[in-house]
This record gives C-alpha cells, structure tokens and sequence, in this order.
C-alpha cells in the first residue's frame, strides 16, 4: 500500500495551521506542492507535510520553512520513524 501526506501551512505568528490542503499526495508530490505554496502564499512561512494514516493527520514527515534569506530548506530525516 502506497504511503499517503497531507499538507499544513502555517504562519510566523499562528500557532495553528492556516492552510489545509486534504488533498492526499505522495511524498514527492506533497514536497513539490508545498514548495509551490511557500512561494506563491507570501504569509506562510513554513509547511509540515504529514502522512495520512486512515483518513486521518498522522505524523509528521517534513518540514519545509523559508529561511532568513528566503531561500528554502527541507528538513526531514528526524522526523521519519
């Protein structure tokens, strides 16, 4: 069975996401699109891609943020099991 993930974005001043995309990606995809929506959203400031475990949010996979140059960085291997 494939691995599903689901895309959170937040902001620099909301402790909650303010973007939910419950559209189910693979990991690449999922990668890919948040990308697209840190530069295309200016507000958002980081993403946390996280893996769909029976219809709902489970853990998370990956964290993509803006950087103070904003240029941006993955980070994903502490997060994996």
């Amino acid at each position: 069975m494939d691995r599903k993930f689901v895309i959170r974005g937040y902001t620099d001043i909301a402790d909650f996401p303010v973007l939910y995309d419950d559209h189910t990606y693979s990991l690449e995809e999922a990668s890919v699109k948040a990308k697209e929506y840190l530069l295309e959203k200016g507000l958002l400031s980081k993403i946390i891609i996280y893996e769909e475990d029976e219809g709902t949010e489970g853990k998370a996979t990956k964290f993509i943020c803006k950087n103070k140059f904003g240029r941006l960085e993955e980070i994903g291997s502490w997060f994996r099991r």
